[in-house]
């Protein structure tokens, strides 16, 4: 079951220190086909950071608590993180809900951006096992980019410009501690494909982000239909990452679902891996691609010490959609990127949305990394999926007659 509650904005209130999901993003392949879908509506690009998403929440009595994107309560692993929101908060600050991220920084260093790699080496500490200030060796930055609740007021039915002014107006921010992420506007009547100079403004802003060390940027708007849709994916924000660009490598985010016995110098490890993405209408996983490339042997080893015991199903669960019958099934626990691929009709993902009866594969798949703040549920969607073969069909090696 997950953590957080999932509402409607107009029905339930919020009370901090208990988390809410957090409002996600679609994909888009590139600057034109955001201001496609922006048209006419002003919106705002933020820096899509490298590091890990943070409800933050700050209580009456003062107390602040963090959570992960998936409700998981992180406060101790963040002493510093306490303390930075503590010394950010203007005194007119009582009781807050913060979005952000946090991301690893250098501060000896000109507070440069680290990656996502760097913040998880940090220690997670454990009951027996506090982590203080004074024994962390990566230092962290938050990157606030909405609130959600202030002061006694729920913003969620509020417009994203609106929440951003009650978000200024509660904190100061300091270079490497707490920052507000890094944006631009692009007002209503500059919101046009055939605007070059909003197109050349978005690209190099989109290329600074690269520059920056961040994944890429987010696209919201900010007046029209712009309120905080908690658990919602929609297209009032778009997120633009290098991989989603077109002519540039696409990648996914899929559950390993089983996998076959490895063969030759994989002998006594996993190898391959049955990956899906998941369709949240049928609450199914639905097979992409088998994935052996990209591993390392550390990787293989600690993959069939995880993927043991009660971990291991019986036999395929009826809500895994695949015509594959690997030598074993696993539960749905982990997230991979996965990247490197062309599209073909073999697999079950987004079947019935691009064929009435075939879904769409990957080729060549590789393994990039583990997502680690990721449930099974929150990967790809085979609309997602779909989406992707509709929007790129023209570089994509495709076959899907009868």
């Amino acid at each position: 079951m997950s953590k957080g509650i999932e509402f409607s904005s107009t029905t339930l209130s919020m009370v901090p220190g208990i988390p809410i999901r957090p409002m996600l993003a679609r994909i888009a392949n590139g600057v034109p086909q955001t201001l496609q879908i922006f048209e006419g509506r002003a919106f705002t690009c933020e820096y899509k950071y490298d590091g890990q998403r943070a409800q933050i929440h700050r209580l009456a009595d003062g107390s602040v608590r963090i959570f992960s994107r998936n409700g998981d309560e992180t406060t101790s692993r963040f002493p510093d993180l306490v303390h930075i929101i503590s010394e950010s908060c203007k005194p007119v600050a009582v009781t807050f809900v913060l979005d952000a991220e946090v991301v690893a920084v250098d501060r000896k260093n000109g507070c440069k951006l680290m990656s996502f790699q760097e913040l998880s080496s940090r220690e997670r500490g454990s009951k027996n096992s506090l982590i203080t200030v004074d024994s962390i060796k990566v230092d962290i930055c938050v990157f606030a980019f909405d609130i959600m609740f202030a002061n006694g007021e729920q913003l969620l039915c509020l417009p994203l410009r609106q929440r951003q002014k009650y978000l200024k107006d509660l904190f100061c921010d300091k270079l490497g501690h707490f920052e507000y992420a890094k944006e631009i506007t692009v007002e209503a009547e500059d919101a046009y494909l055939s605007n070059q100079a909003s197109l050349t403004k978005i690209n190099l802003f989109l290329e600074d982000a690269f520059n920056s060390s961040c994944e890429g940027i987010m696209v919201k708007s900010l007046d029209v239909d712009a309120g905080y849709a908690a658990s919602k994916r929609t297209e009032t924000w778009l997120k633009v990452k290098r991989d989603y660009v077109d002519g540039l490598n696409d990648s996914l985010d899929l559950v390993p679902i089983g996998a076959w016995q490895g063969n030759g110098r994989k002998a006594g490890w996993y190898s391959p891996f049955l990956m899906a993405c998941y369709n949240p209408d049928t609450e199914e996983f639905q097979s992409v691609c088998r994935v052996m490339s990209g591993f390392s042997d550390s990787f293989y080893a600690e993959m069939k010490e995880f993927f043991s015991g009660e971990k291991i199903l019986f036999k395929k669960p009826p809500y895994y959609q695949t015509s594959e019958v690997p030598d074993l099934w696993f539960s749905p626990e982990l997230v991979w990127e996965i990247r490197d691929f062309t599209v073909s009709p073999v697999h079950q993902a987004a079947v019935g949305l691009v064929h009435p009866s075939r879904g769409i594969s990957i080729r060549f798949p590789r393994f990039i990394r583990s997502v680690l703040d990721r449930k099974p549920e929150e990967c790809s969607t085979s609309e997602d999926i779909a989406g992707m073969f509709h929007s790129q069909t023209r570089k994509m090696d495709v076959d899907i007659k009868d």
